[in-house]
């Protein structure tokens, strides 16, 4: 390769020409992100459940959907929450899996159990976490005189439409606005009201029904008496017939009798006569008298007779009258008999109508009281019912076509309401009596608003904040950049629009590629500063210089076709890399140049100088890049974090090599063509001086060893003992932070009052450039907002030059006096992401299905977690558990009454639900929710639940009410806010907060030892997680990554060496890099995190290169017939300048990045530290121990394969 080079310089020219361009036009087509395109393993479900308590909900709906989701394939972890009205559950799955296919399996699985919930149930929303979902800027707008309202009227109206179109923004989310509704407050005035009327009327038409019924039962009583009158009547008819008859057979019997007897008196009275005719005749007695007598006796007979005779006739009369009179008592009797059936039929007839009157009268009774309870409309108007009667008439849908000959029409019901009087003038139904009910009538209907609810303040305006998210196919810069545009843009076209940008990733982006650009910069300055003082000529400087822009043009050519964006981690990459890209090049240059010195040709020089050295710098870069390979075996955030940077490495080293075999020689072929000037007698001195040190170190192999291993030991055990990080926190402009009143009665309005205050105190402290404040979100999920919290977000002035931490302990300060609590943080979002996914701080979750053992452990361990040293305060999830009002339900005597516990709860949700969505308004161009509330549901109080009539169907079909508190026990509890759930396990999670004075993973140790002889109740574990877990589990993949980085440099270094234990050599520079590495950072009082860890196996890579080159010279010199110590000493002096340059340039190229103070260089600063404290160390000792070690370990016979060994020219067969 070095000849062909040489041989045809143009070829080379041409590639170089090429890849520069291919270059530019890569880079003209990348954007710069913020961090590498992360695809993280996980997927949330969030499920809506309104009104549904944390046990509800895990009941019926986290519960259920774990189940079917924990046979998804490749789930690592499931995690879920159930709180109030929500669930939410979050999937983390296996490295490597393929999300989107994941997502469809997740989505198919909770259909199968949607399809069992009711219709208050929302449907699950399935969503993949990505960072692109982060925020990517922030920003508060205010117009000069404008109030809250008129400033949300003009922000909704006009502001957001001219802001949704800006290119790549998927949607901006508001903060500060005031949201007005449609409210339909059902009125118990009005529908009090008019149940009095009702009422009234119900009593006046009752009291009429009863007149009437009682005037028809007067009526049927006169009747009824009338008809009592008549029967006497005839029975007196009757009475007085039987009377007559009686009297006339009576006198018929006498005048029988009388007629019967007067011919035995006559007989007498002739034979009384006979006798004193006799007696006369004969004489007897006086005659005159007898005569006398006689006479008497004719005059009686006569009389008798005639008497006879008339008897006669009255027994003929009476006969005849008897039976005229029998006659007439037969007619009579008939007559009366009918006329007794007649009334008879009309009495009962008047008594059943007396009977129905009566029936009536007592239906109208129970009717009345019905009426009387019925009188009510409340009970006809709930919110189910209005909420229904909105839904159904506020309706519009197409129902299809219909084709009339050649046109086709589309068929459309319904219409929605256009205004709020719509809603009011809706018919409920109608009410005899008072005529047609709307819904004005028994409901208030008006717009409200959230103003009371709302703060959101910037330097004493009134403000809203929007948060802008982008689109996943657009560059966060471009995009960042497109909203800075259209700030200005509206900025100038509305007088007093301001905006004011709270956080920018746009802005972070740029300074991070302005610090690692200058760390380039100034690293390729630093390059050509050690060229020119190592080699003191112009040309072999600007042959080196060169590789810097093709190596780096050729990285970004890779970079653009391997996907590799520019971002943070990528371009730290290209700074770490910077001072290693010219390593190779000097190598080839000096080794080129030096052989010029001794007189050989230019392009021999050129060719021999880099065919020299070419194994070596191989090896070198293979070994370097090597150490990033493992990453692919590393899983989670790790290798999403750094494979850009492992990956940006690897094509810069890759191109510097092949430039230094290539370019290089063409070059330095035709640049070193004139004389070289010799070395000068300073470094010559120099040059002498190192080898007779080096001579004094062979000769004392047990000292120089002894004191590197005790450095070593030293240097570790103290990194360890300051503990371990995950991430630096990076320098940030933005500061947040939040105020909490002291008093937790505290108000809205209160708190409001508060913050005008802490937040004129932070404007007037230094550095500070605006300041803002929202009142903070109690419930993410559910919007509400805390009433006595403000979020606080502070713009730092950038020319200022006080750090973050400085303002944040001012503006702490500057509030100590007010009652409220102002705590402010200074770290970067980045700290916030990667404590987001691990948590920060000490955790312990707690397991356990019984839940007062549950409860009980994790306040046992918050007691003990008090006591451990460095953590400050503790939550142990217990502190924010709700007064709970809980119901036993007697099973029992609910089914004596028709009811089950779930009715029982759903009759008490129903009576406790204060207000639902019905539908929407579309009003003068927006959108309102129509909410149905019920002011009675929010006075309830715990008296009237208990006095709650339940209604219920019993066994036979009947219906049956009864009190709550009949069926059910009523205790006052402690319930907690949410329910915790891992991998279907109920959890608790109690945190310990570290102070900033202490190591997150040195307290959890003490926190475990402190936990070591605990014994939580029956039932219940515990373990240990969160940041310390996350720290340890990167800590442990990097080892491994360190653990096959080595072996590949070992294997490379088999290959160069030809040999098992020469490797040996080179690798015992790594442990010395360690000892730099490490004593860099206790130095600069950083303790070891990922980043310094990866550059702890940048080191294995890099710091072999010198070792490789140095025993690679000493094989050469031995290989020549030169004696080992000699050999050693020689390669030493000779390849001491290399090793030096190659050093330094790398050591000053990072030096930027390890002293800079900016959000750029903070995050990747212990690579930095790590890499020049080791490189700076171990190349002292490499040019000190290594040939030592050599010395030690190889015998004094150098045994290698010659050419003439191998030569098959005079081989005859």
């Amino acid at each position: 390769m070095p000849k062909y080079s040489v041989k045809k310089p143009m070829t080379i020219f041409v590639i170089v020409v090429i890849i520069i361009a291919l270059g530019v036009v890569a880079l003209m087509g990348m954007t710069p992100d913020l961090m590498p395109s992360i695809d993280l393993p996980y997927v949330v479900v969030m499920t809506t459940y309104p009104g549904g308590t944390p046990e509800e909900v895990e009941t019926t709906v986290t519960k259920p959907l774990e189940q079917s989701l924990a046979t998804v394939e490749n789930l690592k972890r499931m995690q879920s929450v159930s709180g109030a009205n929500y669930s939410l559950i979050m999937l983390e799955f296996e490295n490597g899996t393929d999300m989107n296919t994941s997502i469809v399996n997740v989505l198919q699985n909770t259909d199968l159990i949607e399809g069992s919930w009711d219709d208050t149930i929302g449907s699950p929303y399935i969503m993949k976490i990505n960072p692109n979902m982060m925020p990517i800027t922030i920003a508060a707008v205010d117009m000069q005189g404008y109030t809250t309202e008129e400033l949300s009227t003009f922000v909704k109206d006009t502001l957001i439409n001219r802001l949704e179109g800006i290119t790549g923004v998927a949607s901006i989310n508001t903060g500060g606005l005031i949201e007005s509704k449609i409210n339909v407050s059902i009125s118990k005035d009005k529908i009090d009201d008019l149940n009095q009327k009702l009422l009234g009327q119900a009593n006046g038409s009752l009291a009429e029904a009863r007149a009437q019924i009682n005037t028809g039962i007067s009526q049927i009583n006169k009747a009824e008496a009338q008809l009592n009158a008549a029967k006497a009547e005839l029975d007196k008819t009757k009475d007085g017939t039987y009377d007559k008859l009686a009297s006339i057979s009576a006198e018929l019997d006498a005048a029988v009798a009388w007629a019967s007897a007067l011919p035995a008196q006559i007989s007498a009275l002739e034979g009384q006569k006979m006798a004193l005719e006799t007696q006369l005749a004969e004489g007897i007695g006086d005659a005159a008298q007898i005569r006398k007598q006689i006479a008497m006796l004719t005059v009686q007979i006569e009389t008798m007779k005639k008497a006879q005779q008339e008897a006669s006739l009255n027994v003929e009369n009476l006969k005849k009258a008897y039976k005229e009179a029998e006659k007439g008592a037969y007619t009579a009797q008939d007559s009366l008999d009918d006329a007794y059936k007649q009334l008879e039929t009309t009495k009962e007839k008047v008594l059943s109508q007396k009977n129905r009157l009566n029936e009536a009268l007592a239906q109208v009774n129970t009717a009345g009281n019905a009426a009387l309870a019925k009188a009510n409309l409340g009970s006809m108007l709930t919110m189910e019912s209005v909420s229904g009667i909105l839904q159904g008439q506020n309706f519009s849908m197409p129902a299809g076509y219909i084709q009339d000959e050649d046109e086709r029409y589309l068929v459309s019901v319904g219409d929605e309401f256009t205004e709020p009087e719509d809603i009011k003038n809706l018919f409920v139904f109608n009410v005899p009596g008072l005529g047609d009910i709307h819904l004005g009538d028994v409901a208030d209907v008006f717009a409200a608003d959230n103003s009371d609810n709302v703060y959101a303040s910037i330097n004493g305006n009134p403000g809203v904040m929007l948060t802008f998210s982008k689109q996943s196919n657009y560059p966060t810069a471009t995009v960042s950049g497109n909203i800075s545009e259209k700030f200005e843009e509206l900025s100038e076209e509305y007088e007093g629009l301001s905006f004011t940008t709270m956080m920018d990733q746009g802005d972070y982006i740029y300074l991070i590629i302005g610090a690692i650009g200058q760390s380039l910069g100034f690293g390729a300055l630093f390059a050509v500063l050690i060229l020119l003082l190592f080699l003191r000529d112009i040309k072999p400087t600007l042959i080196t210089l060169v590789s810097i822009p093709v190596s780096i043009m050729f990285a970004i050519v890779m970079m653009y076709f391997s996907g590799v964006t520019l971002n943070m981690i990528s371009l730290s990459g290209l700074a770490v890399a910077v001072g290693m890209l010219v390593d190779n090049s000097i190598v080839v240059i000096e080794n080129t140049f030096r052989l010029r010195r001794m007189g050989v040709p230019a392009k021999k020089a050129a060719v021999a100088g880099a065919k020299q050295v070419s194994g070596a710098i191989a090896s070198s870069t293979l070994t370097t890049v090597c150490v990033f390979v493992p990453i692919v075996f590393v899983e989670g955030i790790t290798r999403e974090l750094f494979t850009d940077m492992a990956l940006t490495i690897a094509y810069a080293l890759f191109a510097s090599l092949v430039i230094a075999l290539t370019l290089v020689p063409s070059m330095a072929s035709m640049m070193l063509k004139k004389d070289i000037k010799p070395e000068g007698e300073k470094f010559n001195t120099f040059k002498k001086w190192y080898a007779k040190l080096l001579s004094w170190n062979l000769k004392h192999k047990a000292l120089i060893l002894t004191a590197a291993v005790v450095l070593l030991i030293f240097s570790i055990v103290a990194s360890v003992a300051k503990g371990f990080i995950f991430i630096p926190d990076m320098a940030t402009p933005q500061l947040s932070g939040t105020m909490t009143m002291i008093d937790e009665e505290a108000g809205i309005q209160d708190t409001k009052a508060m913050a005008d205050k802490v937040l004129a105190r932070i404007t007037e402290v230094e550095g500070v450039y605006t300041a803002r404040g929202m009142l903070s979100s109690a419930n993410s999920l559910t919007g509400e907002v805390s009433a006595d919290m403000v979020s606080l977000y502070v713009l730092v002035d950038q020319e200022s030059d006080r750090s973050g931490g400085e303002i944040c302990e001012d503006i702490e300060k500057a509030c100590e006096d007010l009652s409220c609590t102002v705590e402010m943080l200074s770290s970067s979002s980045m700290s916030s992401y990667t404590s987001a996914l691990g948590g920060n701080g000490v955790t312990v979750e707690v397991y356990g299905d019984d839940t007062q053992g549950l409860q009980s452990a994790a306040k046992q361990i918050g007691e003990k977690l008090q006591d451990v040293d460095g953590i400050i305060s503790v939550d142990n999830g217990l502190e924010e558990a709700d007064d709970e009002y809980h119901f036993t339900v007697d099973k029992e005597k609910a089914m004596r009454n028709g009811l089950t516990v779930a009715q029982v709860y759903m009759q008490v949700a129903k009576v406790l639900t204060a207000e639902t969505t019905a539908t929407q308004l579309l009003w003068e161009g927006e959108k309102y929710d129509v909410v149905v509330s019920n002011p009675q549901a929010a006075g309830m109080t715990i008296d009237d639940l208990n006095n709650l009539t339940l209604s219920g169907t019993d066994s036979n079909g009947n219906a049956t009410s009864v009190k709550l508190s009949d069926v059910a026990q009523m205790n006052e509890v402690k319930s907690l806010p949410s329910i915790n759930r891992i991998d279907q396990r109920t959890y608790l999670n109690v945190a310990g907060e570290v102070d900033e004075d202490h190591n997150v993973t040195l307290v959890t140790e003490k926190a475990k030892e402190a936990l070591k002889d605990y014994e939580p109740p029956e039932g219940v574990t515990y373990e240990f997680s969160g940041e310390n877990e996350m720290i340890m589990d990167a800590m442990k993949d990097l080892v491994k990554m360190m653990v096959l980085g080595i072996l590949l440099v070992y294997l490379i270094m088999v290959a160069q060496f030809q040999s098992l234990l020469s490797p040996f050599i080179v690798m015992f520079t790594i442990p010395l890099a360690f000892t730099g590495g490490l004593l860099a950072l206790l130095i600069f009082g950083k303790e070891i995190s990922v980043i310094a860890m990866l550059g702890l196996i940048m080191l294995v890579g890099i710091i072999v290169n010198n070792g490789i080159v140095l025993v690679d010279y000493i094989n050469q010199l031995r290989a020549g017939g030169m004696e080992k110590r000699k050999a050693i000493v020689e390669a030493g002096a000779t390849r001491m300048r290399p090793v030096l340059m190659t050093s330094l340039t790398t050591i000053l190229g990072l030096v930027i990045m390890a002293v800079g103070k900016t959000a750029g260089t903070d995050m990747m600063q212990p690579i930095a530290l790590v890499c020049i404290g080791g490189l700076v160390y171990a190349t002292i000792l490499t040019l000190l121990v290594v040939p030592v070690i050599y010395d030690l370990f190889t015998g004094s016979k150098y045994k290698h394969i010659k050419e003439e060994d191998i030569a098959v020219s005079d081989l005859v067969v």
